[in-house]
């Protein structure tokens, strides 16, 4: 079992609550999977606690921290807008119509 983390992403987040949906995900063959490889994004799945839906991130992913993750990053103003822009472009080119946002999410161990 791994320690708790926090995830920093920018980008789309799903919650994914049915059993097909989630071995879906994990096995790479979920449609949402398929746009982000085709558009060179990132993804990550992960859980808030027991009990609680899987959510799924596409986009860029911008650091997952904790005790067994990174501890430090840094990015200017500058970065996160390039970062920003490029990463709707490639959402929209890939067919993902919801909104991007920085999503902030705990992904807790239990």
């Amino acid at each position: 079992m791994g320690a708790d983390a926090f995830v920093v992403f920018y980008g789309i987040r799903y919650e994914i609550h049915d059993e097909h949906e989630i071995d879906a995900v994990s096995e790479n063959s979920d449609p949402r999977i398929t746009a982000a490889k085709q558009g060179k994004l990132d993804f990550y799945m992960g859980r808030l606690t027991d009990g609680e839906p899987h959510f799924l991130f596409v986009g860029r992913r911008l650091g997952v921290f904790g005790v067994q993750n990174e501890m430090l990053k840094v990015y200017s103003a500058e970065d996160l807008a390039r970062i920003a822009k490029h990463t709707e472009a490639s959402i929209r080119s890939v067919g993902l119509s919801e909104s991007a946002r920085f999503w902030f999410q705990l992904d807790a161990q239990y």
